[in-house]
């Protein structure tokens, strides 16, 4: 087996991994849009750091003016800037008065309208400002940047979840088996080449514009270009339908690629393009200066 046929089944691998994760990616996309899980997240974590479990306190936040401007009517935001939130927290606890600046007395008047133990904290808060307003919105912005920060973390960990359990229906539907693709990669040539080229010309256009700002449509355009992925059930040959002995391994190959397919697109473009520059670059020419035995 020669590295050059080696590089070529590995990018052949990597090339539908990238496919099926962006499938599995924007799938969970529009489930994510359809229920609307990034905005009740956002509402959660900050009713969870309010200590306000009925959300009345944080519903009424969020229909501040500062935040409830920055999506449609009727819709709620799945994205809040630390200042927005600071700001309409401030409002929430001392409305601002017509030609008066907010005070330091105001805000800690005013703390008495949120749950107990959130009182304790934003109180804590306002104190530790010593007496600058200013301060203050930054020690409140602080807290919500760290909030925002576990939370995104438990969003993300979920989404894999989610990425995963798609990459496992998807494979077993599409019969994106790691083995049966190694198989054929390995035994057919044209196939092999095909499906290189394509890789190949999807590393051309990165590094002919650029960086990709948008991972999803960078790999929303290497799935219309892959004309001729090694994926599909057939009814007879290396993509029938196995028989006997030949159920276990293709559970095992179809549970590498759904694992596979969980480390998401991202990992897999990166991957790509530097698989791909690594058979371009191929092994450098001997060194002309160096002597020559005879």
């Amino acid at each position: 087996m020669s590295s050059s046929q080696v590089l070529e089944i590995a990018i052949g691998l990597i090339f539908v991994y990238l496919l099926v994760s962006t499938v599995s990616s924007g799938i969970k996309e529009v489930i994510a849009r359809l229920f609307d899980t990034r905005a009740k997240t956002l509402e959660s974590a900050i009713g969870n750091m309010l200590a306000d479990p009925n959300n009345t306190v944080t519903n009424d936040i969020l229909q501040n003016h500062v935040i409830a401007g920055t999506v449609q009517i009727g819709n709620k935001p799945s994205y809040i800037s630390s200042r927005n939130f600071a700001l309409s927290l401030f409002d929430f606890i001392a409305p601002p008065k017509q030609g008066q600046s907010r005070s330091m007395e105001d805000l800690k008047a005013g703390v008495g309208k949120l749950p107990a133990a959130a009182q304790k904290t934003v109180l804590g808060l306002l104190e530790s400002a010593q007496g600058d307003v200013e301060l203050a919105r930054q020690r409140v912005e602080n807290w919500y940047d760290d909030a925002m920060e576990r939370v995104s973390g438990v969003y993300k960990r979920r989404s894999q979840i989610y990425i995963a359990v798609l990459g496992l229906v998807l494979c077993s539907v599409l019969n994106a088996d790691s083995l049966m693709i190694a198989r054929e990669l390995w035994n057919d040539q044209a196939l092999r080449s095909a499906v290189v080229v394509q890789a190949e010309e999807r590393a051309n256009k990165a590094q002919a514009s650029g960086a990709c700002n948008d991972v999803l449509k960078c790999t929303t355009d290497s799935i219309r270009a892959a004309e001729v992925p090694p994926i599909g059930w057939a009814r007879d040959g290396v993509r029938g339908i196995p028989e006997g002995w030949e159920w276990p391994w293709k559970i095992v190959g179809i549970l590498i690629s759904s694992i596979a397919v969980a480390m998401g697109a991202p990992f897999w473009f990166d991957l790509l393009n530097k698989v791909v520059n690594l058979r371009l670059t191929g092994s450098p020419p001997p060194d002309s200066r160096l002597p020559t035995r005879k």
